[in-house]
C-alpha cells in the first residue's frame, strides 16, 4: 500500500517509545491463559516487525504480513 511505503521510513522513529515488550508480555499472558499449547503467531499488519522480535524471543514461531513491501523489508532488516 503506497501510503505505508512512504510512512515506513519514519515508522520506527515515530514509535521508538512504544512499549513493544510490555504489549507482547500482555498478549503472551492471554495466550498462556486461553491457548496454552499455542506456539505460532500470525501477525497481520506487522509493520516493521518489532512485536514479532519479542514474540520470537519468547519462543513463538512468528509470521508477519503487511500490505506495505517497504514495511516488510524493514521487518526483515530488524530481524537480523
Amino acid at each position: 500500500m503506497k501510503v505505508f511505503d512512504n510512512y515506513s521510513a519514519y515508522y520506527d522513529l515515530l514509535y521508538r517509545d512504544k512499549p513493544y515488550e510490555e504489549e507482547v508480555a500482555y498478549v503472551d499472558g492471554l495466550i498462556k491463559d486461553f491457548a496454552i499449547n499455542a506456539s505460532t503467531i500470525l501477525n497481520l499488519g506487522c509493520g516493521t516487525g518489532k512485536h514479532d522480535t519479542f514474540f520470537a524471543q519468547k519462543g513463538y514461531d512468528v509470521d508477519g504480513v503487511d500490505l506495505s513491501s517497504s514495511m516488510i523489508n524493514l521487518a526483515k532488516k530488524n530481524k537480523s
